[in-house]
């Protein structure tokens, strides 16, 4: 059996959850940033800032893998990495209505715990003694819904990779040949990667503009993939 590449946190629905040494770049990423920016004082809010990342990353791929193994998909890993995460299925979905459940099955999970902790604040704001720490709860709490709100919005893009995108595909393939749905929904992911890297480079988030580069670049290897299919 070959060694997997990364640390093995647990498992969910038969799958091992693993943590590619790449996320650690992202953390690094995240945590350097804030120092260059504000100094030593800004770590402990970068360190939590992360914590919620990995939390909300975690939740939407446990959403896709949970919603595949409701529909009897095994998935054999669960593996958070630079640019977000994703699972690996021991088969793909073989109907199309699966294949849009289990990828809208992520980013529901993301607004499902938004508004989990939309519901959540005005009971724990009424109920706790305010104390600096009960506002520094409340704080984290509302910065986790609000990552949360952004990964699951962010996910639901009609471009391919993205979550809306191979939502897109299936829905297009019910009423196109497959490699048309795959080219439509390609060429909608190069446009949703452009307008997300043209924002970012001009709000100065770099980490945002390479998670655009990775988005164009796999949208235009699946617009390869769809000609090739489309030729023979």
């Amino acid at each position: 059996m070959a060694q997997e590449s990364g640390l093995r946190i647990g498992s969910f629905a038969g799958a091992a959850i693993i943590i590619e040494p790449a996320f650690l770049l992202l953390a690094a990423y995240v945590v350097g940033s804030a120092l260059l920016r504000d100094g030593v004082a800004a770590l402990p809010q970068a360190i939590v800032y992360v914590g919620l990342l990995f939390a909300a990353v975690l939740i939407h791929e446990l959403g896709h893998a949970g919603m595949a193994a409701a529909l009897k998909i095994p998935s054999k890993r669960i593996v958070l990495t630079f640019f977000g995460g994703y699972v690996q299925f021991v088969r793909p979905p073989e109907k199309l209505w699966h294949e849009i459940a289990v990828s809208a099955a992520g980013p529901g999970a993301n607004l499902a715990t938004y508004g989990l902790v939309l519901s959540l604040q005005p009971f724990l704001a009424s109920s706790l003694a305010q104390t600096p720490q009960t506002f520094a709860l409340l704080n984290t709490l509302a910065l986790f819904g609000f990552v949360s709100l952004i990964l699951g919005a962010f996910n639901l893009l009609p471009g391919f990779p993205l979550d809306g995108g191979h939502i897109l595909r299936s829905a297009l393939s019910y009423v196109f040949p497959r490699p048309t749905a795959r080219t439509i929904a390609a060429v909608c992911g190069l446009i949703v990667a452009a307008l997300v890297g043209l924002w970012a480079l001009s709000s100065g988030f770099v980490w945002t503009a390479l998670i655009a580069v990775l988005l164009a670049l796999a949208a235009w290897a699946e617009l390869r993939a769809a000609r090739y299919d489309a030729a023979h």
